[in-house]
């Protein structure tokens, strides 16, 4: 397994239809970054000089954990904000706290290095799950038996890892047309159950609207149950979406990627539920807000502080 820092995937869900578990696979390939398998077949018993040896692959890059809100949500303007570390490998101190991502087994991998690269830098990288060129923030460069392995985050929130060639780099021209890509972000701990903020979730106008949206409305007005998970997709000339909702290693997580004229919108809903406290923490992400960030963080705060007095009072 990769050598994460600070429990680095609480992972998402999916609905159990063939169509949705290869959907599924195509995300969680990802969080479980990516079993590499080395068969060796000795079909004669032959020496083999040490030089002559294959290595064993590392495992460094190729996961993908857009649920892992230790990594809050980024205003793309915002860089310098962003913290790293570029000069040398981490420490364990600056992994636990998000500075960057990978840890290597220096004993194992004597030869990694942290590469030389100002970072953090804006890039695309073309993201299987939702088919977008999704725009992600580099945040570790790494050599590591001659491969260039590097981490990022997503400005909605969440990690991953990639390999050089997999990463398209952005001008400060580029970044400087965006505009300011603020995100709206919440958490708010709720004593009550998943099932319970659930259910006040499916009496508020956000539920309502997206059973309408998906044609999912007995989804959205049903009774909770942890088998219970529903692939959303939806195409119009007004827009793509495409997403999921359900349950993953008790986690409730809910991700949907909009497309509208080019630009790329998300909705994230993660519920983390301690059983000890009686209580789950609710986290939400949305955005970018280009327009009226302030509308909208105002009619989002006020939907959380509703679905929290909803639960509380069942």
């Amino acid at each position: 397994m990769l050598i994460l820092s600070l429990a680095k995937m609480k992972i998402m869900t999916h609905r159990l239809t063939s169509t949705a578990l290869a959907f599924m696979l195509l995300i969680f390939t990802s969080c479980s970054a990516q079993e590499m398998e080395k068969e060796l077949k000795d079909e004669a018993e032959v020496t083999v000089p040490q030089a002559s040896k294959v290595k064993e692959p590392h495992r460094y890059g190729g996961w993908y954990c857009p649920d892992n809100f230790g990594f809050e949500p980024v205003n793309i303007q915002e860089l310098d904000q962003v913290p790293v570390v570029t000069d040398r490998l981490p420490t364990e101190e600056e992994l636990q706290s998000n500075q960057s991502l990978i840890n290597v087994d220096t004993e194992k991998y004597p030869d990694a290095r942290a590469l030389d690269m100002d970072l953090p830098r804006a890039a695309r990288i073309y993201n299987q799950s939702n088919g977008l060129q999704e725009l992600i923030i580099v945040i570790q460069a790494i050599v590591v038996q001659g491969d260039t392995v590097l981490g990022y985050r997503f400005p909605n929130g969440g990690n991953g890892s990639a390999w050089l060639s997999e990463v398209n780099f952005l001008s400060s021209e580029e970044i400087a047309e965006m505009g300011s890509q603020p995100y709206y972000f919440s958490k708010l701990k709720i004593k009550a159950s998943k099932e319970e903020i659930w259910k006040a979730m499916t009496q508020s106008d956000y539920a309502k609207v997206l059973g309408e949206k998906f044609d999912e409305q007995d989804f959205f007005s049903s009774e909770w149950a942890n088998e219970s998970r529903v692939q959303l997709k939806r195409s119009s000339a007004e827009e793509e979406a495409n997403g999921f909702i359900g349950m993953h290693y008790g986690n409730f997580y809910l991700h949907i990627d909009y497309t509208r004229a080019g630009f790329h919108y998300s909705e994230k809903i993660l519920m983390i539920e301690n059983h000890e406290e009686q209580s789950t923490e609710l986290i939400f992400a949305n955005g970018p807000y280009p327009g009226d960030y302030e509308a909208a963080r105002s009619k989002w705060d006020a939907w959380m502080a509703e679905v929290k007095e909803a639960s509380e009072k069942s």
